[in-house]
C-alpha cells in the first residue's frame, strides 16, 4: 500500500470546479474545494503528475505543519519543529515565499525571515552547517501562509508557477495566463472534438491552449524543471513513467487565429510551433471588423482588449463586436471574457455569466448563443 500525503493546488479564482474535476481524473483522493485551491490526497507519483498533467493549477503544495500563533516568535519555534533535514540538506539553497494576512507582521517579507532563521538554525544543530538562501533559482521552495493566527507551512513542489509551461517566447503587451485560457476552455464546455476559433488571438495562448487539449499534449511536455526533483526521496525512475504516459491524438479539426497585428500573428505562429500545434493550427491577419464566419467553425471564444488595453468608456468597440457577432455569426456559440462595464456595451443577451479574474482585474466570462433570425423563431 502506498504512503498518501495531503496536497493542496492552487489557481484562479473561478476555476476551483475545474481544476477538482482534473485532480479526480488523475485519481486523487479526497478531492476537496477552497477559495483559490483544491486539497487533495495522494501518492508521490500522483503529485507528480499532478505538476505535469493539470491544465488549470498554478501551483502544487505540500503542507508540512499547520498551527496556530499567539506572537511572531511562535512562528520561528513552529518553523524549527519540522524536520527539514528529511526533504533537503545542508548543500542545497532554499528560499521562503509567503502570503501573510495578519497584523502579528509588518510585512510579508519579515514572516518569510523568522521561517528562514528557524530552518538555518535547524540545520546548524542537526549537520553543523547551514544551507544558502537563493532567492531568484532555490533548489527548494519553502511555502508559508498566514490568515490572522493560522499558519501553514508547506513544501512547493512546483518551483515556478505551472502557467509557464514553456511555450512562450517573445513579449506580448497584455498575454492571459496559459492557465487562465486552459480554465475558460474547459469552462465553455468546449471539448476539443469541433473546430474553435479566436478571432482577437494576441500572441495566440487561447489558440495554443485549445490545440494541446485537442491534441492531448500536456503541460508538462516542454522540458521544464520542478522543485519536487531536489527533494529528498525524489523518485526519479516514477517520474520517467509519468513523462512516458503520453497518449496524443491526431483530431481532424482545425483550431483558428487571428488578430490585426502581424507581429502578434508572428508570434503566435513561433509559440504553437514551439508548443508542437502547428499542424491543427491555422493563423491569420485579420481585422475582426471584417471577419467573416468559417464554414467549419462555429465555437469562438476570445478575449479583446481591456483594461489598459483600451480607453475607459470605449462602448464604440464592443458595440461593433456585438454588432459583428450579431450579423456575421448565426448558429455560433461565443464566450467573450472582458470587465463587466466593456460587456455592457454588447448588446446581446447571455446565458451564461462566470465571475474570474485576469490578474487582479474582475472580469466576466459569458457565453452567447447565437441564431438565424429572431430568437423566438429559433426556440
Amino acid at each position: 500500500m502506498y504512503k498518501k500525503f495531503q496536497f493542496v493546488a492552487t489557481t484562479y479564482a473561478g476555476l476551483e470546479q475545474v481544476l477538482a474535476e482534473e485532480l479526480i481524473d488523475l485519481g486523487a483522493d479526497e478531492v476537496e474545494e477552497a477559495r483559490r485551491s483544491v486539497y487533495f490526497s495522494g501518492s508521490l507519483e500522483l503529485m507528480y503528475k499532478a505538476n505535469y498533467s493539470l491544465r488549470t493549477a498554478l501551483k502544487i503544495l505540500m503542507p508540512l505543519r499547520t498551527f496556530r500563533i499567539k506572537r511572531v516568535d511562535d512562528l520561528y519555534h513552529q518553523a524549527g519543529k519540522i524536520r527539514w533535514e528529511d526533504f533537503f540538506d545542508s548543500r542545497q539553497t532554499f528560499a521562503v515565499q509567503s502570503k501573510v494576512f495578519s497584523d502579528l507582521f509588518r510585512n510579508s517579507m519579515f514572516a518569510s525571515l523568522k521561517v528562514k532563521d528557524a530552518i538555518v538554525d535547524r540545520f546548524r544543530r542537526v549537520e553543523s552547517r547551514r544551507p544558502s538562501v537563493n532567492i531568484n533559482r532555490p533548489d527548494i521552495l519553502v511555502n508559508l501562509h498566514v490568515a490572522n493566527d493560522q499558519c501553514t507551512i508547506s513544501l512547493d513542489s512546483s518551483g515556478e508557477s505551472l502557467h509557464k509551461r514553456g511555450y512562450r517566447s517573445g513579449v506580448h503587451e497584455a498575454p492571459i495566463s496559459e492557465v487562465l485560457a486552459a480554465g475558460m476552455i474547459k469552462l465553455s464546455g468546449w471539448s476539443g472534438s469541433d473546430s474553435l476559433t479566436d478571432p482577437m488571438c494576441g500572441s495566440g495562448t487561447i489558440v495554443i491552449e485549445a490545440a494541446m487539449i485537442a491534441k492531448n499534449i500536456l503541460p508538462g511536455e516542454f522540458g521544464r524543471k520542478y522543485s519536487f526533483q531536489n527533494w529528498k526521496g525524489f523518485e526519479k525512475e516514477a517520474f520517467i513513467q509519468v513523462k512516458n504516459q503520453k497518449e496524443h491524438k491526431n483530431p481532424d479539426i482545425r483550431i483558428y487565429g487571428s488578430d490585426i497585428s502581424r507581429e502578434n500573428i508572428d508570434l503566435a505562429y513561433k509559440n504553437a510551433e514551439k508548443a508542437n500545434v502547428s499542424d491543427i493550427v491555422q493563423l491569420d491577419i485579420a481585422d475582426f471588423r471584417t471577419l467573416e464566419k468559417r464554414s467549419d467553425s462555429s465555437f469562438l471564444l476570445f478575449n479583446p482588449p481591456y483594461g489598459e488595453r483600451i480607453k475607459t468608456g470605449d462602448q464604440a468597440f464592443y458595440s461593433m463586436i456585438g454588432e459583428r457577432l450579431k450579423h456575421h455569426y448565426p448558429e455560433t456559440t461565443v464566450w467573450v471574457i472582458s470587465t463587466n462595464e466593456c460587456l455592457k456595451s454588447i448588446g446581446l443577451k447571455p446565458e451564461f455569466k462566470i465571475p474570474l479574474f485576469n490578474g487582479s482585474l474582475a472580469c466576466s466570462f459569458r457565453e452567447y448563443k447565437l441564431y438565424k433570425g429572431s430568437r423566438k423563431t429559433n426556440k
